[in-house]
């Protein structure tokens, strides 16, 4: 009997949506947009529409390759077509490596949060029960998977959706009982709308980009979508204009809410969040508990997300010979789960490393990361103006990035800048990731003398 290496398209249009959805909508909002407003004040809401812009365009450039090539390995398979050998494999392991240390990151994170409750809980225990648990869902079939990420995705919108609401309340009316209409004063409050300037509007822009990180995730899916010709370029669609209006709208309330001076950057745990002071502020009670509850199904969810990017992109690699052979065979119900086991492993190092290492070890991790990101956007906008040079008189897909080739130059330039940029803001990028970077070509120009990189196949057209 043959083996299995195909995929199964069992992924529906609203599982598809959330999955990409997902990704970005984590603790990075939650938690992390704290230490983005110390930089911005109340104009961080002005950062994250540049951040957003540049995520729209990313979003659209996947949308509009990837509906055209469902294929295995999404945005990094289409590089190996269109960039050529050097181009397919830094893309898909740049962003498999990506993945792979954003999953363990997000499970030590999901622990931590679980003290909070459980203050005796054992952080490797709590840790290793996580990642138990998110192995599980994407080692079952992949409806389950999706199922279980619409879900998680939904409770975060659900959340978000909330706090909103009752934000614009308080702000607007008031509670009688307890507190008048807080008005739009914090606004313009200590320093004005924009302390820190021109300045400190692009700093913060610099670090809302990573809050996006993620939005890929909706590319590597297209392969296991039941319509990827329609589905993808909705999910980006709904996507990407619901998290702008979320980052928008939820950071803008916390910055009307109180003065921005009192949202202290985060520390990592629950009570500095940003959304617990505001909510602490308002009277409502126990706000860390919900908070909590929240941030566990999103990093719950970010992982669950990473795992599926991570283990998809090992499987498109190990159909091409680029990685072990494991990874490419599939269950029969269409679950790469030997690409889940070696995806599950950058869970393993990357938990080993946050309890048992220092904090600057763990920091190190990040800052690859954090490269990874900015060269994957790169990557995503340098294969869209080929795909566009080399299909110039083809019939298009049904989603097309307005603007190109400029937005694709201008893009690929503000990914430079904001790498620039980090070099005084957060210094572990460049200490980190220009090791990194250099290691992953060379590992190239090794395995390409040694003949072990084959040629790229050609890539089929539509569904």
């Amino acid at each position: 009997m043959a083996e299995r290496t195909q995929l199964e398209r069992r992924l529906t249009s609203p599982q598809v949506a959330m999955i990409g959805l997902s990704g970005a909508l984590g603790t990075g909002l939650f938690l992390g947009s704290g230490s983005t407003i110390a930089l911005a004040g109340p104009a961080t809401v002005i950062s994250y529409v540049i951040a957003g812009a540049l995520a729209l365009e990313i979003v659209w450039a996947l949308a509009e390759m990837v509906s055209v090539h469902p294929v295995p390995g999404g945005h990094g398979a289409v590089a190996g077509a269109y960039l050529g050998r050097m181009g397919g494999y830094i893309a898909r392991w740049n962003f498999a490596i990506q993945s792979f240390i954003a999953v363990g990151a997000e499970v030590v994170a999901t622990a931590t949060y679980l003290q909070h409750w459980f203050p005796g809980l054992n952080l490797g225990v709590a840790t290793v029960c996580c990642s138990a648990f998110v192995v599980g869902l994407n080692l079952a079939t992949v409806r389950l998977y999706g199922a279980s990420e619409y879900w998680f995705s939904m409770i975060k919108v659900v959340a978000i959706s909330v706090f909103i609401l009752l934000g614009l309340s308080l702000i607007l009316f008031g509670w009688p009982s307890h507190n008048p209409p807080t008005g739009l004063s914090h606004l313009t409050q200590h320093g004005g709308f924009a302390p820190a300037g021109i300045s400190g509007i692009l700093l913060a822009a610099s670090t809302a980009v990573f809050s996006f990180g993620g939005i890929e995730n909706v590319s590597t899916s297209a392969a296991e979508s039941e319509h990827p010709e329609k589905d993808i370029p909705r999910a980006a669609g709904t996507m990407i204009w619901r998290l702008l209006l979320f980052y928008v709208l939820a950071v803008g309330v916390v910055v009307a809410l109180q003065p921005w001076t009192a949202t202290a950057a985060s520390d990592g745990t629950v009570e500095s969040s940003p959304f617990v002071h505001a909510l602490d502020n308002a009277g409502v009670a126990a706000a860390g508990h919900i908070m909590n509850g929240v941030l566990i199904v999103a990093a719950l969810s970010a992982a669950n997300g990473c795992l599926y990017a991570s283990s998809r992109m090992f499987h498109s690699l190990a159909l091409d010979g680029m990685a072990p052979a494991f990874a490419k065979k599939t269950s029969p119900s269409g679950s790469p789960r030997g690409a889940v086991l070696l995806a599950s492993t950058g869970m393993v190092l990357a938990s080993l490393l946050a309890i048992f290492a220092s904090a600057e070890a763990f920091n190190y991790l990040m800052g690859c990361a954090i490269l990874a990101i900015l060269v994957t956007w790169v990557i995503i906008l340098a294969t869209h103006l080929k795909f566009r040079k080399k299909r110039a008189g083809k019939p298009s897909g049904p989603a097309r990035l307005w603007g190109a080739p400029y937005t694709n130059w201008i893009g690929i330039a503000t990914c430079v800048a904001i790498f620039i940029a980090l070099h005084w803001q957060m210094p572990v990028v460049w200490i980190a990731g220009i090791p990194y970077l250099a290691l992953l070509c060379g590992s190239y120009f090794v395995l390409r003398s040694f003949r072990y990189i084959p040629k790229p196949a050609k890539l089929p057209e539509g569904h």
